[in-house]
């Protein structure tokens, strides 16, 4: 439900301030795609948000604190996700003052990342720098990857029509199921008719 929101507001061409709850955290990730913390942490922590969510918690500056920190830090592992194959090579210095981070806890992040296989990298440490390596895709890969865009457009068209009909239809089958239709009694099996169907055939006999 969260990815189907997701894409539908990437696939609105202009885009309000969020209102709900809901707006805020798509849009908060929307930037942290793009590796924006500010503007994800400026969505997630603000007075409406506050007012809603953070002020009923115990210790809410402590809470408040502890999501700028995850922002921070998550922000960083989508940005290597998002860019490492444009760089060659980037000074974790750098990072650190992208994200506002410790250069020990950039570290700790990217080496994670690297152990995991998550970011095909190596660190050098006399200079504190990150070594991309960059790997082209084999065919299987290639052809793995265009299937998986096809089932992606598959997928958002489906939602497409399934929101259009929505739109345009919602609530009509409830309502004519209730108050429109009857199960079929007798021997014509299982479908439906509608209601006064079978009375008019009567009267039409008679």
């Amino acid at each position: 439900q969260f990815h189907h929101q997701l894409r539908v507001g990437e696939r609105q061409p202009l885009l309000g301030p969020p209102e709900s709850m809901r707006e805020h955290v798509v849009a908060a990730s929307k930037a942290m795609k793009m590796g924006d913390w500010k503007t994800c942490k400026n969505f997630i922590i603000n007075e409406k948000m506050n007012g809603k969510v953070w002020d009923l918690f115990p210790e809410a500056d402590r809470v408040r604190n502890m999501l700028i920190r995850k922002i921070q830090e998550e922000s960083l592992r989508t940005y290597l996700f998002t860019y490492s194959s444009v760089y060659d090579s980037i000074r974790m210095g750098i990072l650190g003052d992208m994200f506002q981070l410790e250069i020990p806890t950039v570290h700790s992040i990217i080496s994670k990342m690297i152990i995991s296989e998550e970011l095909m990298a190596s660190l050098d440490q006399p200079t504190q720098t990150v070594v991309m390596h960059g790997t082209e895709p084999s065919s299987l890969q290639n052809t793995a990857l265009q299937l998986a865009e096809k089932l992606g457009n598959l997928v958002e068209n489906n939602e497409r029509i399934f929101d259009h009909k929505q739109g345009s239809y919602g609530g009509y089958f409830n309502r004519d199921q209730k108050d429109s239709y009857q199960r079929k009694e007798g021997g014509g099996g299982g479908g439906y008719m509608r209601r006064g169907y079978r009375r008019d055939q009567q009267n039409q006999s008679n």
